[in-house]
């Protein structure tokens, strides 16, 4: 069996080569899926610019329209970016696999456990984001549904987001026009998505490389009865540790930018979602509609912060595991050499986003108290 086709891979592998993403997939079949879904998104995108153009004099529009297109251009980002770095991500998949076979069996466990964690979490991240996207843009057939077991006689023809086919027969077209928005807004909600994929799964190899060096470093000094003396095994795990943040120095590299634009654009996204709940109190639908919309941008930057947070955990934890070694049994050799060991665990491995901002909790929090800043300027201008 292909090493990728592991049950741990096997969320990210199908997620991302259905949308064009698995670094691993032949040029053919990138070329093929990633302009397939280039047409869908540009289908979708002309309707809805058209509308904003067209009824641009109307706030609502105007409002209704900014959510999906901003999601838009989450997508595009995350889609150029992977595209652009296809070469580093292979890189990143050619050392993922070296570092499976450069430890040994117990060793192995430690990594094991991380990323069937990581493959848990993939799948969690991904039932949640599709299902937000779902009930937000199946709400044409929630009403059309209510409609019919109310025995309502409401026959207002509505779209997820406001749209404009020109001189297409709305009426006669609308559900095969609602199925197509549909199909198309889980698609890019699947781009979005497989791209975290991938970055999750980079991040858990990350996490458990660091777990299982501190596994190595709790077992100096051992017995030299296979010949290894006790400065062979601190620079191995010098040397294994300088795997790791050369591994997550090129994880952040990928992702700089990426987390950039996520955050500028999820800042304005979940303000306008705001005030687009508070100015349909009264309308449950829309209040539905719109709340599923939330969980999404902030699903997506809690997420990644998390992971930063947790790479800079996990990277402060190699100089604990240092310090509680038996490193005063060892050689004065061995000893020097786990003093500068110490020194360079003291600097964490970070992600970071436009090389300035950190991911972590703290940026998380800065976030949501600028997005409700901008809901407040927002709602004094309604």
């Amino acid at each position: 069996m292909d090493f990728w086709d592991q049950d741990y891979f096997r969320a990210a592998k199908i997620t991302t080569s259905l949308v064009g993403q698995w670094p691993l997939q032949t040029s053919k079949e990138l070329i093929y899926r990633r302009g397939a879904i280039f047409i869908l998104v540009l289908l979708l995108l002309i309707p809805r610019i058209r509308a904003v153009i067209l009824y641009g004099d109307d706030p609502e529009v105007v409002l209704s329209a900014t959510s999906p297109l901003i999601i838009d251009a989450v997508f595009v980002i995350k889609i150029i970016i992977n595209s652009c770095n296809l070469e580093r991500m292979k890189n990143l998949f050619k050392k993922f696999y070296e570092n499976w076979k450069i430890l040994s069996k117990d060793e192995l466990k430690i990594l094991h456990l991380h990323t069937a964690e990581g493959n848990k979490v993939s799948i969690i991240y991904l039932g949640c984001v599709l299902g937000s996207a779902g009930l937000f843009l199946t709400q044409p057939l929630q009403l059309g549904l209510l409609e019919i077991i109310m025995r309502t006689n409401d026959t207002i023809r509505r779209f997820p987001s406001p749209v404009d086919y020109g001189s297409i027969n709305v009426e006669k077209y609308y559900w095969w026009i609602c199925v197509s928005i549909a199909f198309i807004g889980l698609v890019v909600a699947l781009g979005i998505v497989a791209c975290d994929l991938l970055f999750f799964m980079y991040s858990y190899h990350v996490f458990g490389l660091f777990a299982t060096l501190g596994y190595i470093i709790d077992h100096l000094p051992v017995d030299d009865d296979n010949g290894w003396s006790d400065e062979m095994y601190v620079k191995r795990c010098i040397q294994l540790h300088c795997r790791v943040i050369e591994f997550a120095k090129e994880l952040e590299g990928l992702y700089v930018w990426s987390f950039f634009g996520v955050i500028g654009f999820n800042m304005i996204l979940i303000s306008v979602i705001g005030v687009q709940i508070v100015i349909s109190v009264g309308a449950t639908e829309k209040i539905v509609q719109y709340g599923s919309l939330t969980i999404s941008p902030f699903g997506h930057l809690f997420v990644e912060c998390l992971m930063g947070q947790r790479l800079i955990d996990y990277s402060l934890a190699t100089q604990v595991y240092i310090s509680n070694a038996q490193w005063y049994k060892m050689s004065d050799k061995a000893q020097k050499m786990i003093k500068l060991f110490l020194l360079r665990s003291q600097l964490p491995c970070q992600l970071t986003a436009g090389r300035f901002l950190v991911m972590n909790f703290e940026t998380f929090n800065m976030i949501i108290r600028t997005s409700a800043s901008y809901f407040t300027v927002l709602m004094a201008t309604q």
